[in-house]
């Protein structure tokens, strides 16, 4: 990555989250790692390696809240957005980017670009913002994100997209913008790479949510397994939906073949990913609108050579083509997706040949160093 006297700030809500790895990355790697960082009060992790400045919450949360809507309301009509500072908090942010000498700011997520636009603005810092899945679907639903992205998002200095599809989204609802570029999350193929791999052994690696229909993913496996008792499923991620996915693992009879890690930390997961000959993620629309923008989960296992079964959702068709690089099936098409897995077991050459060529995608088009030379030359 090009040298350069510039510094990007990162505005994010939480630092070390293992379900934002792009986050930690971009903060790590970003301008060869010359960034600082805006974040959460509350949530900021003690062991952060570079200047971070805790963004504090507006006096007026001290006060019930039909008095604090009352006082927020001329903050809300000169902003459309209720989460920009009060009037200290801008200084202080402000004297913190001019002291760090920011030259631009990355905002991960939506609401982030459009609470620190404003405050940017003043000091004529421009501000791009990474719009990656539920920011530009789900919280399209609340009229308050629509006005606030409507006002802000045209003063900002560019996009970023982890799919076309949520570009299009926001189009739909009448944003407009200066720039917009579609840049995955992207992937470290250096470290998520292809090992040995057991032929019996199937991974599944997400939250346990609805948008991810793990149960879904449970009730193919218990057709699969019925006919291939030797197979192994193991499911990483916490969520809601991890007692109930629990208990129709034991109801279908397959307990002793799927194994619950829980969350996991990256090295974990990548031992994981580099033995798994399968990765299984049926990501479906949920019923609030959230949908997926491209997940990191499937772009690391595809790096780790694994034949990806997903769904026709989201981003993921426009980065996976269907029966060359992975299998996808329609959003609730359970016997589809029972089909692709059974079909995938028996014919053991077609599989290699999907993974192979999921590692070959992932080296061309989803390795991170390669993106960020992308994101780097717009930023900076």
């Amino acid at each position: 990555m090009k040298l350069s006297k510039s510094k990007i700030a990162i505005i994010t809500a939480t630092i070390g989250t293992t379900t934002e790895t792009f986050v930690s990355r971009h903060i790590n790697h970003l301008n060869n790692g010359d960034t600082v960082v805006l974040c959460k009060r509350d949530e900021v992790d003690a062991k952060a390696e570079r200047p971070v400045h805790c963004i504090r919450p507006a006096w007026w949360y001290k006060y019930p809240s039909p008095i604090r809507k009352l006082i927020q309301l001329p903050h809300y009509l000169r902003y459309r957005e209720t989460r920009v500072p009060d009037l200290k908090e801008r200084k202080n942010i402000q004297h913190f980017l001019k002291k760090e000498k920011v030259t631009s700011i990355l905002a991960e997520f939506g609401p982030h670009g459009c609470m620190i636009q404003p405050v940017a603005e003043e000091i004529g810092i421009p501000v791009y913002t990474y719009f990656r899945g539920v920011d530009a679907s789900k919280r399209l639903y609340d009229w308050r994100t629509r006005h606030a992205y409507r006002k802000m998002i045209p003063k900002m200095a560019g996009l970023f997209a982890v799919s076309p599809h949520l570009l299009e989204n926001l189009k739909n609802i009448g944003v407009k913008w200066k720039q917009a570029h579609v840049i995955p999350s992207g992937t470290d193929t250096h470290q998520f790479k292809p090992g040995v791999k057991d032929p019996n052994l199937v991974l599944s690696v997400g939250r346990f949510v609805k948008k991810k229909a793990p149960n879904l993913t449970l009730h193919a496996f218990a057709e699969v397994v019925g006919k291939r008792p030797d197979l192994q499923l193991v499911m990483v991620g916490e969520g809601v939906m991890l007692k109930e996915c629990k208990s129709l693992a034991a109801s279908l009879g397959i307990e002793k073949n799927v194994t619950f890690t829980g969350a996991q930390p990256n090295h974990v997961v990548q031992n994981y990913m580099a033995k798994a000959s399968l990765f299984l993620l049926h990501s479906v629309t949920a019923e609030n609108g959230d949908t997926e923008g491209f997940p990191s989960v499937i772009q690391e296992a595809m790096a780790s050579g694994c034949a990806v079964v997903s769904t026709h959702h989201g981003g993921i068709p426009y980065f996976i083509e269907d029966g060359i690089d992975g299998i996808l099936v329609d959003e609730y098409d359970l016997e589809k997706y029972v089909n692709s897995l059974m079909s995938l077991l028996k014919n053991q050459d077609h599989c290699k040949t999907i993974r192979d060529n999921a590692r070959a995608t992932a080296v061309n088009k989803f390795e991170y160093r390669m993106l960020y030379q992308k994101l780097e030359s717009i930023l900076i």
